[in-house]
């Protein structure tokens, strides 16, 4: 997947969304992100048009969880996260998000205490062993994951590269749509995202 892909995506995700779920079968890492910025036509109306992600990681997939909190569970958040048991973690202005950064990824790695290995995670080396990696961080929690194929996977099925860059940039119409018949008699149907992502004029909207 080319870079320029991995920002839009990385972008979508990070705006305004949350890490919601992962996963993991035989070579196989995943994890799920609400509220991507991708156009999710598909939903009803009056729901938010943001997408549910599911980025899939095989081939020699790896994956390392981060915390720095103190636990005082005896089963781990990532098992109560796995289980429903604990609401989703949001990725905020303070957090990052990024695809093939090994630099980034150690940075990630070194700002949490407690490192708990999900998948082939031996030592850092693996950082630079797989085509594709994502660190991310979402407040006291991170991870690193990685595999030499990754698939991004919506509620239509895969998402081929120019689908991804597609879907958000027709999310930003979408939303840009969303604010000038806001308050009209044509106003769209209420959606909370659009709502909190408010533009500075909404008469002369350029986007973000």
């Amino acid at each position: 997947m080319e870079a320029k892909t991995l920002e839009v995506l990385a972008d979508a995700i990070s705006d305004i969304g949350s890490w919601q779920w992962w996963d993991e079968a035989d070579d196989i890492f995943q994890l799920e992100f609400s509220d991507v910025l991708l156009l999710d036509e598909t939903k009803p109306e009056g729901t938010t048009r943001a997408s549910v992600v599911a980025l899939r990681f095989s081939g020699n997939a790896f994956a390392v969880f981060l915390d720095n909190l103190e636990e005082k569970s005896e089963k781990e958040w990532y098992r109560r996260f796995y289980d429903d048991e604990i609401r989703e973690f949001e990725i905020t202005v303070d957090d990052v998000l990024r695809f093939d950064d090994v630099d980034l990824a150690e940075s990630v790695l070194d700002r949490f205490k407690n490192k708990t290995p999900m998948k082939r995670f031996d030592d850092r080396r693996v950082l630079g062993s797989t085509e594709h990696i994502l660190a991310g961080t979402c407040g006291d929690v991170g991870f690193v994951v990685g595999g030499d194929d990754l698939a991004v996977i919506g509620g239509k099925g895969k998402f081929s590269e120019s689908e991804i860059e597609d879907a958000a940039e027709r999310w930003w119409d979408y939303w840009r749509s969303y604010w000038q018949l806001r308050g009209t008699p044509d106003a769209l149907a209420k959606d909370w995202i659009c709502e909190v992502t408010i533009p500075i004029n909404p008469d002369s909207i350029e986007g973000k």
